[in-house]
């Protein structure tokens, strides 16, 4: 496990940005027999919601995959929990995307932590392009309440598409602005949103850390925040 726990240079982008990519580098077909389920439970039987994963057991794989929990346990430490709460979201050729919005916490206090505790794990089991309407993230707000717009048309801050390959698995801070972006293409995207959160309290780093002291990034709206994370 401890060769694939985040560095210091990920956990930094991660306390900074708000979100790390990661590879759950199985062979191809395991992501097409994902994407092939999904499309047969979801044609045939609707969106599951909460109950994809016992649907579509191979997705417990993904979350498993060492790249995927060592980066967990990075952020959230040894003993974090895959929360019950999770959805496939399906983004169609031809839809306009969402607006910006800060998901809720289910089943928990509506509260936000300058600390992060908890974690969006947004898993791909297709390539998806900036045209397919990834998820899109806009990095150094997870710290704020209000956005200039949450109309995507009238939003001043830059904004970042999670694209990636079949297997990206991208962590992001739960309190981070996100939506769906428009599908432009003849695609269709899928998307396995999880929750996972942490149990523990930390006393150490739980990531590979060398560095012994913060270097603030360029710009950082918040770097003595950052700093206090880190």
């Amino acid at each position: 496990m401890s060769r694939h726990l985040l560095g210091d240079a990920a956990m930094h982008q991660f306390i900074t940005e708000g979100h790390v990519a990661v590879q759950a580098d199985y062979p191809p077909l395991f992501h097409k027999t994902v994407y092939d389920n999904l499309e047969s439970v979801i044609g045939e039987e609707g969106n599951p919601g909460n109950n994809i994963l016992p649907r579509i057991p191979e997705i417990q794989q993904v979350y498993e995959h060492p790249a995927v929990a060592g980066a967990l346990t990075s952020i959230l430490g040894p003993g974090y929990l895959m929360h019950p709460h999770r959805y496939c979201h399906l983004n169609i050729p031809g839809s306009k995307g969402q607006n910006w919005h800060k998901d809720d916490y289910v089943f928990d206090q509506n509260v936000r932590r300058h600390r992060c505790r908890w974690v969006m794990a947004f898993y791909y089991p297709q390539n998806v392009t900036e045209e397919m309407g990834p998820t899109g993230v806009m990095p150094r707000t997870q710290y704020h309440n209000t956005i200039s717009s949450n109309n995507a048309a009238e939003a001043t801050e830059p904004a970042k598409a999670l694209c990636g390959k079949a297997g990206t698995v991208s962590i992001v801070n739960f309190d981070s602005w996100h939506r769906a972006t428009p599908n432009a293409s003849d695609k269709k995207r899928y998307m396995l949103k999880f929750q996972f959160t942490r149990m523990q309290e930390p006393d150490s780093p739980s990531w590979h850390n060398e560095a012994s002291v913060w270097h603030p990034a360029n710009n950082d709206p918040h770097p003595d925040l950052s700093e206090a994370v880190w």
